[in-house]
């Protein structure tokens, strides 16, 4: 008879305090910020001018997975993050290495921000380059009278005051 109690999940749960979410809605959400979901890249000898850019990427989706611990309050977080990121035809082999933010917010407030790198790299010949950046665990601990749901994730890249710049002129998408 206990193993078919324990078997039941909301039981186990109740036992245990914790949840493995499987229902994004238990989860703090995650969002990609448009001002800075796209990052063109400059030639360092052109500076910040148009056609210095030697290739641009983008965000293009993020997910969250998280396992909440009701009885301490916390939920630790795993999110997934995809670029999408292009070149002009004709070139080398290349490795790049940009930088990327992951913020925790809750009303406006920034309780904590990573600053992480993605390296990637363009086959000879590619103009286009699909990657995926995995943040292990962000965890967070609830305010008084808060739960999961009232923090988000921001992520977006790490840019430059002339990268941001160029986006503000040209905005975050590319024609």
């Amino acid at each position: 008879m206990l193993t078919l109690l324990l078997a039941d999940c909301s039981t186990w749960r109740s036992i245990t305090g914790s949840v493995s979410a499987d229902k994004p809605e238990l989860c703090p959400d995650a969002m990609i910020l448009a001002g800075t979901s796209s990052l063109p890249a400059f030639d360092p000898k052109q500076g910040g001018d148009p056609s210095g850019v030697i290739y641009s990427m983008a965000m293009t989706n993020v997910t969250t997975r998280c396992d909440i611990n009701k009885s301490e309050k916390t939920a630790d977080s795993s999110l997934k993050i995809f670029f999408h990121a292009q070149r002009p035809p004709g070139g080398g082999e290349v490795n790049y290495r940009v930088p990327y933010y992951v913020a925790l917010t809750s009303n406006g407030v920034i309780f904590n921000k990573q600053i992480l790198w993605l390296e990637f790299t363009f086959a000879q010949g590619a103009v286009a380059k699909d990657v995926t950046a995995e943040v292990d665990s962000v965890a967070v601990k609830f305010e008084k009278g808060k739960t999961a749901y009232d923090y988000h994730y921001i992520v977006g890249f790490q840019l430059t005051k002339t990268q941001v710049d160029y986006n503000a002129k040209i905005g975050p998408y590319e024609p």
